[in-house]
This record gives C-alpha cells, structure tokens and sequence, in this order.
C-alpha cells in the first residue's frame, strides 16, 4: 500500500468511526473532502536515539465551497478520531489537524475565463463545472456531464409540451445548503405545482459501497425538506424515448401526485 492508499485508509476510517459515534455531520463532511495528506508543520523534537523528527499535521484537503463548513468545532470533533487512527496506521508525529482548499483545476485558457467571469454577475449555478474544461453548456447553463445533458435535454422537450398549467422549471446543478451544514449541488432540480424533485444521474461509481451509503444519506437530507429525490442510473439513458417516459412518469408522481 502506497503513502496515497494509506492516508486514504485513514480518512475513511476516521469517517466510518464518527459515523457509528452518531455524528453524521462530520462523517459526511470527511466523505466530501477530495484528499488526506500528512505535511510537516516546521516544528522538531529531539527522538530517544538523540536524533531529529519532525512534527506532522494531517491536512485535509477539500472543495473551496466546503471550507467555511469546517468551523472550529467541527474540527474539534474530527481531529482526536482523526490523528488517533494516524497513530496506529504509524504516523507516529502527527499531533494536528488542518484543513485547506484544493486547488482549482486549470484549462489552457485559463486566462480568457477569468475575463469573461469578470463580466458574469455572481451565481451559484454549477461553480465547480465552470472553471473545469469540456463541460457542456446549453441555455448559458452548466451540465455535469453528457448524460445530465441528455437528461436535461429531455426535460426541455417535456417542459415545451406540457400545458401552461403544469409547466416546469429546471434547474441543472444549482448550489444548495442544507440543514446538516453542507452545501451540494444536485444534478438538476425540477419545479412544479408548488413541488419540487431531485434527479440524479448515476454513473458506475455509485455503486461502490461506500458511495452508495453516501448517496442514501444525501437522500436523507432532502427527504427531511420533503424532497424526493429519483436516482437514473446511465443504463437507462441509452433509448431516448424510454428516458422521456421515465422522466414524465416521476414528473406526475412527485409533482402532480393523485
């Protein structure tokens, strides 16, 4: 196992242990971090061989949207767990916890985005999707990837047929705090008749265990909002018109429910 493996180990043990302690709010918080590092903090001390160590911190690495959700005392409840799992994995220095922003990912023309979101007013639509190359755009709005775009797309043709009415309104990727104190950004959120649901789109990844268990708690989350969230798997976006049925079938049952 590799120094990368190890500290991954770390952090989803760490995670598992708040989790089953009942503290589901930071065991999601390490579930969203990107990566667990161990870094030096410039500080020594002299070993029992009259040698020289020095002193770790284990630094978590998260989404910059994320950081302002680590607050003193959440980090206080982290970071005993997570340095006591440090020491039996043989980080035998490390005496801290800190947490940090990633750095942004950068396309070629990095220069040329910068100026045109000078000229954008704020928005939380699809933050991390905007300063990431290759991302589908249609109607000025950010898509995840090429199957949220083809749901998307279905959706439009679906909000163009429907009535005056029973119209919809979609929202692909907007940001969202909700009451556990994180903020996560759905794939796309519909709206209707004073209703609202969530669809997300599933790739393979989703059925890892630990994703999967993420993926409920989320759920979780937006079923206390009184949100219902339906989960597509990619499987089943390959026939257009099956995918359209789909969609209106969980339109009518959350938004117009009989």
């Amino acid at each position: 196992m590799d120094a990368d493996e190890e500290a991954e180990l770390v952090l989803a043990q760490t995670a598992i242990l708040l989790d089953r302690q009942g503290d589901r709010e930071a065991s999601q918080l390490l579930a969203d971090a990107t990566y667990l590092d161990f870094e030096s903090t410039g500080d020594s001390y002299r070993t029992s061989g009259g040698g020289q160590a020095y002193i770790m911190a284990a630094v978590l690495y998260v989404d910059e949207h994320l950081m302002s959700a680590f607050t003193d005392e959440i980090q206080q409840r982290i970071a005993p767990i997570l340095i006591d799992v440090a020491l039996r994995h043989g980080y035998t220095a490390t005496d801290r916890m800190d947490v940090k922003p990633v750095l942004p990912a950068v396309s070629k023309d990095w220069r040329r985005g910068l100026r045109e979101r000078a000229q954008e007013r704020p928005t939380n639509q699809a933050r991390r999707e905007r300063t990431a190359p290759n991302h589908p755009v249609e109607d000025g709005l950010a898509l995840g990837s090429r199957q949220e775009h083809q749901v998307y797309q279905a959706l439009k043709q679906i909000q163009a047929t429907t009535p005056p009415d029973r119209t919809i309104a979609i929202a692909p990727l907007p940001g969202v705090r909700l009451q556990a104190g994180h903020t996560w950004t759905p794939d796309i959120i519909v709206l209707g008749n004073g209703r609202a649901v969530v669809f997300e789109v599933d790739g393979p990844q989703h059925r890892d265990r630990r994703r999967y268990a993420d993926d409920r708690n989320r759920d979780l989350q937006w079923q206390r909002c009184g949100i219902q969230v339906v989960r597509l798997p990619v499987e089943d976006l390959q026939q257009g018109e099956q995918l359209t049925n789909r969609l209106k079938e969980e339109l009518s049952r959350h938004l117009w429910p009989r």
